[in-house]
């Protein structure tokens, strides 16, 4: 159960979680009641970029549920801020989360519409968006430039250069926040690594679900938080990849 605040979402230092408590409630089907989180609690500052580890079902995305109000904490509090995100109104805070996910799903226009999702932006900041989000090369390459029309889900387009313009739709928002959910595991070694560095140079703050690593890019993320028995421990990106050997969960 979410619950309606009325405080703007405001974020310039960090988000807590503070012993949060949570179960599944009767409407998550086949998870009813079963604990996910038991006196979890850490810190995220703002601009890092944060990898969330664990083995299948620990938690990850129901984590950045939680952080985006899809469900409440049973007891225990986050803030941003000092605020308690329950007290946070629910548009505000959708407003500052921008999402890149595994399956990204594109509409059958031009490659303008499906970064700015019909809302009309200046043009300097569509350009913003495609430049960091590593698009020029192929925006430059077509004669149609940004408008030239996608097929089906972008079926002409190849992994990478659909995960970029979903890359483009976080960054148009203009969000302080970015959520990843395995945004490399469906692309190959050399465009997961891309990718990857994109995320990492990106101005906001990233909390990123990952089950790949690449060596000597994995390792600039600013902290790796491994959910695992119901709790989280948090390591710097280097002490996780030597304790764990690399991808280990």
């Amino acid at each position: 159960q979410s619950f309606e605040g009325s405080q703007p979402f405001v974020f310039r230092r960090e988000i807590m979680a503070e012993e949060v408590h949570f179960s599944y409630p009767a409407e998550a089907k086949g998870e009813e009641g079963r604990e996910v989180f038991h006196n979890l609690s850490f810190t995220v500052k703002q601009g890092e970029k944060v990898l969330l580890k664990g083995v299948s079902g620990a938690g990850k995305s129901t984590l950045l549920q939680l952080l985006a109000k899809v469900y409440s904490p049973d007891t225990g509090l986050i803030r941003v801020d000092g605020v308690d995100l329950q007290e946070i109104s629910d548009i505000s805070l959708n407003r500052q989360i921008g999402y890149v996910y595994q399956n990204v799903f594109l509409f059958e226009d031009s490659i303008r519409q499906n970064i700015a999702l019909y809302q009309d932006y200046p043009e300097e900041r569509i350009q913003e968006a495609v430049d960091r989000a590593g698009l020029r090369s192929l925006v430059d390459s077509l004669p149609q430039g940004l408008d030239t029309p996608l097929a089906e889900n972008g079926q002409n387009l190849s992994g990478g250069q659909r995960q970029r313009i979903s890359i483009a739709r976080a960054l148009i928002k203009d969000t302080d926040l970015v959520f990843v959910d395995e945004a490399t595991s469906g692309l190959d070694e050399e465009m997961g690594r891309s990718i990857e560095s994109t995320l990492l140079s990106l101005p906001q703050t990233v909390l990123a679900i990952s089950h790949r690593y690449y060596k000597g890019v994995s390792e600039g993320y600013d902290k790796v938080l491994k959910i695992q028995g119901r709790a989280a421990e948090l390591f710097t990106a280097e002490q996780y990849f030597e304790l764990e050997g690399g991808s280990g969960e």
